[in-house]
Formats: structure tokens, C-alpha cells, sequence
């Protein structure tokens, strides 16, 4: 294997000389610039990555660390963070932890242990707590997305739930419609209550009824929300819209009311959140209004406070708060 020594020595330069190239620095002849390069492509010489950084103190490497890397819904924010890295010459190692806490918690050890110059680490649970704060002790360049600890000294890329609940809610009410209910999205993370938060607050706004009633307690997937609207429906109480905390619970509204006989929107108007998709497949659901998320363009954020941070470790935490936009489609005009 050919190693820089053997490069300098067919080039009669010194190794110092040979680095510069490598690195593209200054300080090189054109002439000698011109021959380093052509021993290199002769001898198809391929710096070794490890040493090159214990020299410069610098992998130009990212770790993600993630729940589900193969969720549908996270595609967005993936892509947005790969791209952005591929951009700025970063390689980036994404690690998925299928909801085991040990499990991220080894992974940001090992992503800390040398191999990367920072992290990115994304969730919304009250279980993530701990997975946030190891990340801000374990590493001074990191970035938390959909984490708003104080707490913690890391740079954020948010999502204003409670705004983009209240913009759903409040299109509700402008539509002319009185008997609004929210199903909620999963209450264990801190979304879910960002966006009962922002229901409450808009009825509250705009004086409208609100009660015990008015709130359906579900999770992430369509089922639960299915049966708890199935039951509203079966005793005689039939709301004429309903913002669902996420968008699987919203498809589960829109199952049971269908199976009623109801019409949407007609007899019921529905807005989502997260511009998901259903989990049933053997049913053909109508195109879901919903608060969408900008995940594209978050993880392109994330990448790009990160690069800064590492290029610039000094200075106050940086939180950038995207706002969701409200997707009108068949379910909601």
C-alpha cells in the first residue's frame, strides 16, 4: 500500500510538502503542485482518513442519532440533513435507536468518542430528556431538534406546535364551525402538549365552547383514535370539525365518521398535523388537510448550525423556530 513517505520520496519533496497538497494549502510551487498530483493519480493513492484527522483535529463527519431511521414520516428530515452535509463535504453517519434509550445512549458515546466532530440528535418524548442532556455533556458542538430544554446548553431547531394548533384551530372557526373537538396526538411527548395547548388557546380566543368533551385523548397511530371517535359518535354527540394532534389519529377520525355514514367535510371538517401518512392500507382515505412541517428545510438548519458551531465553538446557543403551514385539501376547505 502506498503510503505518503513513498510519495514524497518518488517525488523528491518532503512529506510536509506532500500534506500541503493533500490539504490544498499553500506554500507549493506550481510545478512541484503539478508532479505531487501526478504520483499521486499514478500510484491511485488514497489518504488514510483516521491519521488525516488525528492531524487536523477534524473528521468532516456529522452523527445523527434518531429513533427510526425507516419511518416514512422522518424521509423529509433525513434527506434534508444528508443533503445539507453532502453539501458542505461532511460525511454523516446516521444511527437509529429504535425507541431503546441504552441504545442511543451507546450510540452518542461512540459518536463522541473521536470518529465525528458533532451530533445532531432529534425527538419530542419526556423519555428523550436524558437522551438531550448526555448529548450536551458528551459534546460542545451538537444541535437538538424538537428539544426545548433549558437546561440544556445546545443549539435548537424547534417547531411551533402551539402556533401552528391554534392557525388549525382558528381556520376551524372561521369556517363557521361550532362544535370543535381536538383528538390529541401521543400526550407522552412534549408536542402533544404543545398542540392541546394551542386548541385550548385559540377556543378560548375566539370564545368558543370548551369543556371536558371537547378533548379526545389518543396517541401516534390511528387506531385508538378510531375507536374513541367511534364511541363519540355511537352516543349521539356529533361534532362538526376536529383538529387532530398528528395526522394517524386524524385518519382515524376520519375512518369512524365514515363508517357512521357521515360526510367530510361536510358533516365533520378535520385538519391533522405532520403531513403524514395513514397506517391502514386497505382503505382509500380522502387527501387530509394538515398543519405541514417544513422537515426539509429543518434538517438542513440543523446541519448548517452544526457546521457553524464546530467552525465557531464560542458564543451563546443558537435556537432558529420554523412554523408549520396549513395544507388545505379535501377534508377541510
Amino acid at each position: 500500500m502506498t503510503t505518503i513517505s513513498d510519495i514524497a520520496k518518488q517525488a523528491n519533496v518532503s512529506r510536509t510538502l506532500v500534506s500541503r497538497v493533500l490539504n490544498n494549502k499553500p506554500g507549493v510551487s506550481p510545478e512541484n503542485r503539478k508532479k505531487i498530483l501526478e504520483i499521486i493519480e499514478e500510484n491511485h493513492y488514497v489518504p488514510n482518513g483516521l491519521a488525516k484527522s488525528l492531524v487536523l483535529q477534524k473528521t468532516n463527519t456529522i452523527g445523527v442519532v434518531m429513533d427510526d431511521l425507516c419511518n416514512d414520516f422522518f424521509f423529509q428530515l433525513i434527506r434534508g440533513l444528508q443533503d445539507a452535509a453532502e453539501a458542505q463535504d461532511y460525511n454523516i453517519l446516521f444511527c437509529s435507536g429504535r425507541r431503546d434509550m441504552a441504545a442511543k445512549l451507546k450510540y452518542v458515546d461512540y459518536l463522541t468518542s473521536g470518529c465525528t466532530d458533532g451530533i445532531i440528535a432529534y425527538g419530542s418524548s419526556f423519555d428523550d430528556e436524558a437522551l438531550f442532556r448526555h448529548v450536551a455533556e458528551k459534546s460542545a458542538t451538537s444541535v437538538l431538534i424538537e428539544s426545548n430544554l433549558s437546561d440544556c446548553r445546545a443549539d435548537k431547531i424547534l417547531l411551533d406546535n402551539f402556533h401552528g394548533a391554534y392557525t388549525a384551530t382558528e381556520h376551524l372557526i372561521k369556517q363557521g364551525r361550532k362544535n370543535i373537538i381536538h383528538v390529541t396526538c401521543d400526550m407522552n411527548y412534549d408536542v402533544g402538549l404543545e398542540r392541546l395547548n394551542g386548541f385550548v388557546s385559540a377556543m378560548h380566543d375566539y370564545r368558543m365552547p370548551l369543556g371536558p368533551d371537547s378533548i379526545l385523548y389518543a396517541d401516534h397511530f390511528e387506531t385508538t383514535a378510531y375507536q374513541q371517535m367511534k364511541k363519540r359518535l355511537a352516543q349521539g354527540d356529533r361534532p362538526d370539525a376536529c383538529f387532530a394532534g398528528a395526522d394517524k389519529p386524524a385518519f382515524g377520525v376520519w375512518r369512524a365518521v365514515w363508517e357512521a355514514g357521515l360526510s367530510v367535510p361536510g358533516d365533520l371538517a378535520l385538519i391533522g398535523f405532520d403531513d403524514d401518512i395513514p397506517d391502514s392500507k386497505d382503505i382509500l382515505f380522502p387527501a387530509l388537510s394538515t398543519m405541514r412541517q417544513p422537515l426539509y428545510e429543518m434538517g438542513q438548519a440543523g446541519v448548517a448550525l452544526l457546521i457553524d458551531r464546530i467552525n465557531r465553538p464560542e458564543g451563546e446557543p443558537v435556537t432558529r423556530t420554523f412554523e408549520a403551514e396549513l395544507i388545505l385539501r379535501e377534508t377541510c376547505k
